[in-house]
C-alpha cells in the first residue's frame, strides 16, 4: 500500500470507530455505569490512531498533511478526554461535543481523499425547537399570509441568501467561523465543513413553490416539521432496530405516524381537501417521504423530505381524482 491508501484506509477504520462510540454514547441516552468502558474504547482509539501515525511517518505526500494534522490533534484530544470521561451527563455531553468537531473535522479531510465517512447527527434539542418553530412558521406564510404565486420571490429570497452565506464560508474560513458560531446551537456538527441543512431546506422550498400549489407546498412542508424531529428524538432515544444508514425502525415508524398526521390537518383542515382524499394524500406523501428519510446519506435529507413528500402527494391526488 502507498503512503496515501495506508492511511486513508486507516483514517477511515479510526473514524468509524469513533463514529460508533459517539453514536452509542449519545448525551441523551448515557449511563454513569459506561463511563468506564468509554474511557477504555477512547484509549484504545487514541493508541491505534498513534500507531497509525507512526507507521506512516515516512510518507512524505504533501496531499497527507492536513489529514495527519487531522489524526494528530484528533489523538492528542482523545487522550485528554478519555481521561477526563466521568459518570456526570453534563461532562459528558461537553466531552462529546468536542469530540464530535474532531471527527467531523477528521472526515472532512477523508472526503478530500474521496473517502466517505458518515456525519454525526447528535441530539439536539435546541435544533429541534429550531426547526419546528421555523417550520411552523413556514407553514403560517403558505397557509394564510402569501398566495400561491407569490411564494417564488420569497423562497428565492431566502434561497439567495443561504447560498451566499455558503459562498462566503467557503472563501473564507473565518467567516466561516462567525457564521458557525451564530448559528452554532442549532447546527449539527458536520455543517462546519459542508453545505448547511438550512440551505438545502431553502432550496427545497423554491421547488415547492415552483408547483404554484399551496396544497403541495403545504404538505411536504408539515412532514419535514414535525415529523423529521419526532424521528430524531425517538430514533435516538428508543432506537434499537438499525436499518440503514444509523436509522432505527422505531425512528422511522415515528416519522411515518407524525407524518401522516401532520399531512392530514394539512390538507384537511387546512384545505379543505376531503378527509378520504386526505388521508391517502397524507399516507401516501408520508410514505415516500419516511423512505427519502431513511436512504438519505450524501444528499441533506430537508431536501429530499420535502421533495419526496411533493412526489408522494402528487401521485395520491391524481390516483384519486383530487383536483390541485
Amino acid at each position: 500500500m502507498t503512503g496515501v491508501t495506508t492511511l486513508t484506509a486507516g483514517g477511515r477504520e479510526i473514524a468509524l470507530a469513533l463514529h460508533t462510540v459517539l453514536r452509542e454514547q449519545d448525551p441523551a441516552r448515557w449511563r454513569g455505569e459506561a463511563a468506564a468502558h468509554t474511557r477504555e474504547r477512547l484509549s484504545a482509539l487514541a493508541a491505534r490512531t498513534h500507531a497509525l501515525l507512526e507507521a506512516t511517518r515516512a510518507a512524505r505526500d504533501e496531499r497527507l498533511a492536513d489529514l495527519r494534522g487531522r489524526l494528530t490533534s484528533m489523538r492528542a484530544s482523545l487522550e485528554v478526554e478519555a481521561a477526563d470521561v466521568t459518570d456526570e451527563p453534563a461532562a459528558w455531553t461537553a466531552r462529546h461535543r468536542s469530540l464530535q468537531q474532531h471527527y467531523e473535522a477528521l472526515a472532512s479531510s477523508l472526503r478530500a481523499h474521496r473517502v466517505h465517512v458518515p456525519s454525526l447527527r447528535p441530539t439536539n434539542y435546541a435544533r429541534n425547537l429550531f426547526h419546528v418553530a421555523w417550520g411552523t412558521a413556514a407553514l403560517a406564510v403558505v397557509q394564510w399570509l402569501l398566495p400561491a404565486d407569490a411564494l417564488i420571490w420569497v423562497s428565492g429570497s431566502f434561497a439567495t441568501y443561504a447560498w451566499t452565506l455558503e459562498l462566503l464560508r467557503r472563501r473564507s474560513p473565518e467567516m466561516n467561523a462567525r457564521i458557525m458560531r451564530l448559528y452554532g446551537k442549532v447546527a449539527h456538527p458536520h455543517e462546519w465543513h459542508q453545505i448547511n441543512s438550512g440551505t438545502w431546506y431553502a432550496t427545497a422550498l423554491v421547488a415547492l413553490s415552483m408547483t404554484n400549489n399551496t396544497l403541495l407546498c403545504l404538505v411536504p412542508v408539515a412532514i419535514l416539521t414535525y415529523a423529521d424531529p419526532a424521528a430524531a428524538l425517538v430514533g435516538r432515544r428508543f432506537g434499537r432496530i438499525r436499518l440503514v444508514h444509523g436509522r432505527s425502525l422505531e425512528g422511522t415508524l415515528a416519522f411515518f405516524i407524525v407524518g401522516c398526521i401532520a399531512a392530514f390537518v394539512a390538507a384537511w383542515l387546512g384545505q379543505g381537501v376531503p378527509v378520504v382524499s386526505a388521508a391517502v394524500l397524507a399516507a401516501s406523501a408520508a410514505a415516500c417521504a419516511a423512505i427519502a428519510e431513511l436512504v438519505s446519506h450524501r444528499v441533506d435529507d430537508n431536501l429530499t423530505i420535502p421533495l419526496a413528500g411533493l412526489a408522494g402527494a402528487w401521485t395520491a391526488a391524481l390516483l384519486t381524482g383530487l383536483t390541485l
